[in-house]
């Protein structure tokens, strides 16, 4: 990828990262991480005792999650069983959910279908599966290693180093001391010293030992990895484009 007599090199140089996380001190904003969707999903059981009872159950979800909305259940919907409770409201405070069901179905409130006499207690249970979406702000993270989707595979955050072989491969191209002046967010931009390997000593390399200034792009969730990442890789040695590749996922 960084290498010039094989361009194509760059396209799976850098990967980057749902999961893609940020130190716990560090205050998320526009320029260090992005906006991105997640829902999360959730089996919740209610219990009660006799017709006409209620019973609430609360679901905290991620610390930084806004526009939080619960697809499932809805205010009507009946349990999974046998349909002996109804969901009576559903409400979002902050990223705490609050689901409340009543017991109003001939399962608990007809003595002819629960054989309970009238005037005992019916004890019920329900369960109902739960699904929320929403937004949290996450790093974007990026592959050390291009090479790394099936064996070793590194992520980070403002790497240091980065390389275009799995480490213990053979010769190819690194930048090295690199100082990222933005991270995370749509765009990561620093700069470091192109190392060129391969480049034996009587090589023409011109580049090598270079100042280069990498600009890493398109940020999108990548499934073999679970993470955020960024999909696009630039590198900028002066003012020419010493490559630009599009990054792919390995799954």
């Amino acid at each position: 990828m960084l290498r010039r007599r094989q361009r194509t090199v760059a396209v799976a140089l850098l990967g980057a990262a749902v999961a893609g996380g940020a130190a716990a001190a560090t205050t998320l904003n526009s320029t260090n991480s992005i906006p991105f969707g997640f829902f999360a999903r959730s089996s919740k059981t209610f219990t009660g005792t006799n017709c006409g009872a209620t019973a609430t159950v609360t679901w905290q979800l991620p610390a930084g999650a806004t526009g939080i909305t619960v697809a499932t259940p809805r205010i009507g919907d009946r349990d999974e069983g046998g349909g002996g409770t109804r969901v009576s409201a559903v409400a979002v405070t902050g990223t705490l959910v609050t689901i409340t069901v009543v017991a109003d179905g001939p399962s608990i409130c007809d003595p002819t279908v629960t054989g309970v006499p009238a005037g005992e207690p019916v004890n019920w249970t329900a369960t109902y599966g739960v699904r929320a979406e929403y937004r949290r702000r996450v790093q974007a993270t990026i592959r050390i290693f291009y090479e790394s989707y099936d064996f070793g595979a590194r992520w980070q955050l403002r790497p240091k180093t980065i390389r275009d072989t799995r480490a213990g491969g053979g010769p190819g191209a690194r930048v090295t001391g690199i100082r990222w002046t933005r991270f995370g967010g749509r765009t990561a931009v620093g700069s470091g010293t192109l190392r060129l390997d391969y480049c034996g000593p009587r090589d023409n390399c011109p580049e090598n030992g270079k100042r280069i200034r990498l600009v890493a792009s398109k940020p999108g969730y990548c499934k073999d990895s679970g993470r955020i990442e960024y999909l696009r890789l630039s590198g900028y040695i002066g003012r020419i484009d010493h490559f630009n590749n599009r990054i792919t996922c390995s799954g």
